[in-house]
């Protein structure tokens, strides 16, 4: 996979909207962070439209989105908001500028389907907190994006779990929100799960949509020729006891494979919610005393 360049003060950083709908406060905070990094915010022309729960029309919001592709003096593309319209535009983008320029793109939920759009292409991003997020997103969080970003890339250390299977792996970490990778499965928009580490969170409070969703991609035999695992927060304000039924589910469906396994990474839609680079190698290191998810 390649990885854009990390960025610079100065660096323009995009701000749109390509599926739901963002807020004047939320745009004004983004631009107000973007520049306390010494980042120079570039507000798509499109990205407080509003066309029914989507942020504009799909003209409007893939002209954004292009707009963002192309633009040579761009570094990095933030997405406002998740909820919906990334499906309905992802295929209509020409990537062609994009792959010869790659910058970072950043986002999760709906976004979910450009990475893995972007995954196809063989190009890095990362999945983090969005402006609309920014309110309910811990100190730390945010500071480690911004680290990220400039290339103060960190390991995570998980705590262990119950559930977790031991083992060592280095491989391509890809995924994102469960729904959508369900959903995208057998698309021409997946990128193929196999000898991958999968990750996986959701902010579904529904523990039956979580199980059909689950279920669906095992008889499907998403999780059968996987590499390794990692399961990230599941809810938005879901209970310890929701999150522990959720990962018993998960623990079922895989409990007759053999690759190494870690529950609990803290990555969802929740306040701690620390950034991933998603299409990067990386290193998952599971044993009796927790886990380590070291980036290159």
């Amino acid at each position: 996979m390649l990885r854009p360049i990390y960025l610079q003060p100065g660096d323009k950083v995009a701000l749109i909207s390509p599926s739901g709908v963002a807020t004047k406060e939320q745009l004004d905070a983004a631009c107000s962070l973007l520049t306390s990094w010494e980042l120079e915010p570039v507000p798509g022309q499109h990205v407080l439209s509003r066309h029914g729960r989507l942020a504009g029309t799909d003209e409007e919001r893939l002209h954004d989105l292009q707009t963002a592709l192309d633009a040579e003096d761009i570094r990095a593309i933030w997405c406002m908001a998740g909820d919906y319209g990334m499906l309905r535009i992802v295929q209509e983008a020409d990537y062609s500028i994009f792959q010869g320029n790659p910058k970072w793109v950043i986002g999760m939920n709906d976004i979910t389907v450009l990475h893995a759009k972007l995954h196809s292409l063989g190009i890095e991003s990362l999945h983090a907190f969005m402006p609309s997020d920014y309110n309910t997103t811990s100190p730390e969080v945010v500071t480690q994006l911004r680290n990220f970003l400039f290339g103060i890339i960190s390991s995570y250390a998980i705590p262990a779990h119950p559930f977790n299977r031991p083992g060592i792996v280095e491989t391509e970490m890809i995924g994102g929100m469960l729904q959508w990778v369900h959903n995208l499965h057998d698309t021409c928009i997946e990128r193929n799960t196999r000898g991958t580490i999968l990750f996986i969170e959701d902010p579904s409070d529904d523990l039956y949509e979580i199980d059909r969703n689950v279920k669906c991609m095992k008889y499907a035999g998403k999780f059968q020729h996987l590499a390794g695992l990692v399961v990230g927060e599941f809810g938005k304000e879901s209970t310890p006891e929701f999150k522990a039924e959720v990962y018993k589910l998960i623990h079922d469906a895989v409990e007759d494979y053999t690759y190494p396994v870690c529950f609990g990474l803290p990555a969802g839609h929740v306040r701690d919610n620390f950034p991933l680079i998603l299409g990067a190698n990386v290193e998952l290191v599971v044993h009796p005393k927790g886990a380590e998810l070291h980036f290159p």
